[in-house]
């Protein structure tokens, strides 16, 4: 069945024991991954079980579509339920690919749940299937619509008990994302500074929240970074208008990569992890600590020095020649995001 992502959870909840497969899909990749999130605590599925949980990125399952059937197949070992977590979100979903999913899930079997998250999908036979059938949940995830971050700006200041021009909230929300997680960062970031501050203004609110070509440039680097080379080159593709892009995107490409470094050199020395990324100055919002620490788990000192001296020269080389800047930055965007792909799935 399908189900809008504002009634998904309520569904989740009051179905749960019915459903064997759950399918969020969508342009907007950022609700996917909330949704995904959410749907792992609410299940309380524990992703480190190899036991009763089995993790199947895109490419794996490419390269072994019966990974899928057979661990549908598998029965677990401590709980009612097998968990299978199939991550679809970095590759193409073709026809072939479509046929052996759902010969998978016709299996009569019921001692599994299914956890699919993917890209947009065209509304097809496959598709439909989903929505057709009353043991899964179908959700897409479109982009988040202007209305519904002026309504959630709205219910943060009255939170605050702070009042705003109807007209001020209405302009606010234009220089939000489509992206939910990307708002969701904002948003976050917007309650703290209300909860500390005294006496705010429209002028110290404008200037707090990012910009939208400033939340696409961190979704560049934010997949770029986590070795997902399509999407990070789609979002350059999509926005990339001149030199000013670009001179950007290196100096938000390099300070990511010195926070990266500046962790990883004191966690040689503390061996706490967890308790560098909570107390770094200036701090790390809360949505993207868990970003940093598995960004400190995919790249090391060495790989960070060789990522530096390429941005050093990749500067230098795009103020040295306008024409071809464009394609440098695409080459080192997708040159990067392989190399993350790479040390992640080895």
């Amino acid at each position: 069945m399908k189900i809008d992502p504002l009634f998904y959870e309520y569904n989740l909840k009051n179905s749960s024991e019915k459903i064997n497969i759950i399918f969020l899909h969508g342009t907007n990749s950022g609700l996917v991954d909330l949704l995904y999130k959410k749907t792992i605590e609410l299940l309380k599925i524990d992703t480190n079980d190899p036991f009763n949980v089995s993790k199947i990125n895109g490419n794996e399952f490419k390269d072994n579509p019966t990974v899928l059937h057979d661990n549908i197949n598998t029965l677990s070992v401590f709980s009612e339920k097998r968990f299978i977590l199939l991550d679809l979100m970095d590759i193409t979903i073709n026809k072939s690919l479509e046929s052996i999913i759902l010969e998978s899930v016709k299996t009569e079997n019921n001692n599994y749940l299914l956890l699919i998250k993917a890209t947009n999908l065209k509304l097809s036979s496959f598709i439909k299937y989903f929505m057709n059938i009353n043991n899964a949940i179908l959700v897409p995830c479109y982009e988040e619509k202007i209305n519904t971050i002026h309504s959630k700006l709205s219910d943060l200041f009255s939170r605050h008990k702070i009042k705003f021009k109807v007209e001020f909230i209405k302009n606010l929300s234009l220089k939000f994302s489509t992206n939910s997680l990307t708002n969701e960062m904002e948003l976050e970031k917007l309650d703290i500074f209300l909860t500390n501050s005294k006496n705010v203004t429209e002028e110290m609110i404008l200037a707090l929240v990012s910009r939208n070509d400033d939340v696409n440039l961190n979704k560049i680097i934010e997949n770029c970074s986590n070795g997902n080379p399509r999407e990070a080159i789609t979002i350059f593709e999509n926005i990339y208008e001149n030199q000013t892009t670009s001179m950007t995107l290196i100096r938000m490409f390099f300070n990511h990569f010195k926070l990266i470094e500046r962790v990883l050199l004191r966690f040689e020395n503390s061996k706490n992890l967890i308790n560098i990324i909570e107390n770094i100055k200036p701090p790390i919002f809360f949505k993207k600590k868990e970003f940093i620490i598995f960004q400190c788990k995919v790249w090391n000192l060495k790989l960070i020095n060789i990522i530096l001296a390429r941005l050093i020269e990749l500067e230098l080389r795009c103020k040295l020649n306008h024409t071809i800047e464009k394609t440098l930055l695409s080459q080192f965007i997708l040159s990067t995001s392989v190399l993350a792909r790479n040390k992640i799935n080895s």
